[in-house]
């Protein structure tokens, strides 16, 4: 009898012991699951807000440099958008990946909380917002309205024609829509982007025949 009694005791002991196990085998998993997630997070919330400085040069091929088409584009990457700088002193941007857009906000806008300052973008695309220049005058942002007898509508920089000086004086968003049947001349609705940027741009410095353009841009969406 009492060899049973222990017996029982025993397997008693091991049962607790297994169960006591699992429950510690399962607390560890849970707690590195979770610590995985935390993690996750974090990473993907610095990646919103890092914000990358970069310059690019544009060549003049002729002379004048007032002259729109006598700069030669050049291409760029920001974030998973291609773009290229074009126009005068190479300074206005414009997406040349599909279904990616543009428009302007405050200078000081920073890169906290999309969603919550996304209806204040101005359209470039809104018919109220496109000039006349240059001859494909959808979907990109250089001077901000009338130089020269050329209206260029929404923009983002000022220029002193007697100093030579251009002044960003707001901010760009670039920023993509998932919409079906689009293209560069569509208006699309920046607060439903599945994906955005923050595009401030530094400094312009015209050469005699080619200029530097030096902007930041952060992902915000």
């Amino acid at each position: 009898m009492k060899k049973i009694i222990l017996s029982l005791v025993v397997l008693a002991a091991i049962s607790l012991t297994s169960c006591s196990n699992d429950e510690q085998i399962t607390d560890s998993q849970s707690a590195a699951q979770e610590q995985q997630l935390t993690k996750k997070t974090a990473k993907s919330a610095l990646a919103l807000c890092d914000a990358t400085s970069t310059s690019v040069t544009v060549n003049r091929w002729q002379a004048p440099s007032s002259t729109y088409t006598n700069w030669t584009p050049v291409s760029a990457t920001i974030g998973s958008v291609s773009v290229q700088w074009e126009g005068i002193y190479g300074a206005s941007l414009r997406p040349t990946t599909g279904n990616w857009y543009v428009g302007t906000v405050t200078l000081n806008q920073t890169c906290a909380n999309y969603d919550s300052w996304s209806s204040s973008i101005v359209v470039k695309n809104d018919p109220a917002n496109l000039g006349a220049a240059p001859t494909n005058k959808f979907n990109v942002l250089g001077y901000d309205g009338t130089i020269s007898g050329s209206n260029y509508g929404l923009g983002y920089y000022s220029y002193d024609i007697s100093t030579h000086i251009m002044t960003p004086s707001k901010a760009i968003v670039i920023w993509k829509s998932d919409e079906t049947g689009l293209n560069s001349e569509s208006v699309t609705d920046p607060a439903l982007a599945t994906e955005a940027y923050l595009v401030k741009v530094t400094s312009v410095t015209p050469g005699s025949s080619s200029s530097a353009i030096s902007y930041t841009w952060t992902q915000v969406k």
